[in-house]
């Protein structure tokens, strides 16, 4: 029990202090039901405020509702999803938490019943100095997988359907 509470304790440790890190995000693409995905994106406030003022001026906003929908704004310029080579999927119904660790997620609306491939570029850090972000993709019947998004690869996979899985179609391996 002592064992379980050491490792659990070490884990949140670990998780908390990824959360102040600027540099490191995370894009959870998840299927939540029959064609219907979300896609999340968690980040320090710290990462979010520096683009919003990268982008937008230091002055852009004066409440945190104003920081939210910049927010939103800049992730929708720079956040492409595609399933099967198509057209980029439409990101709606935006929620934002903020807090040290700040949670955007959008509905995905545009999906195709079956996915053969999926790209995902997500240059939403692009200002920020060696940032990266863990890109896992969640659907059901399939293996849970993560990808990295960093510089070498522009921020973006691209990924095939093969055995119930999602392989990485890119020449350069990832690391974290």
């Amino acid at each position: 029990m002592y064992k379980k509470l050491i490792c659990l304790c070490l884990s949140l440790t670990c998780w908390t202090a990824q959360a102040h890190q600027p540099q490191l995000s995370s894009t959870l693409l998840a299927e939540r039901g029959e064609n219907q995905w979300v896609i999340q994106i968690r980040a320090a406030l710290t990462a979010f405020e520096y683009e919003v003022e990268q982008h937008f001026g230091k002055d852009a906003y004066a409440s945190p509702e104003a920081f939210q929908e910049l927010v939103i704004q800049d992730v929708r310029e720079h956040l492409t999803v595609q399933f099967n080579d198509n057209l980029p999927v439409s990101l709606e119904n935006p929620i934002v938490k903020l807090g040290h660790e700040t949670t955007l997620a959008f509905q995905i609306i545009g999906t195709p019943k079956e996915i053969q491939t999926l790209t995902v570029q997500n240059q939403s850090f692009d200002n920020i100095s060696r940032n990266q972000s863990a890109l896992i993709v969640v659907k059901e019947g399939f293996a849970k997988e993560q990808f990295v998004l960093n510089q070498q690869n522009n921020h973006r996979v691209q990924l095939k359907v093969e055995q119930s899985r999602f392989k990485l179609v890119n020449s350069r391996p990832n690391s974290i």
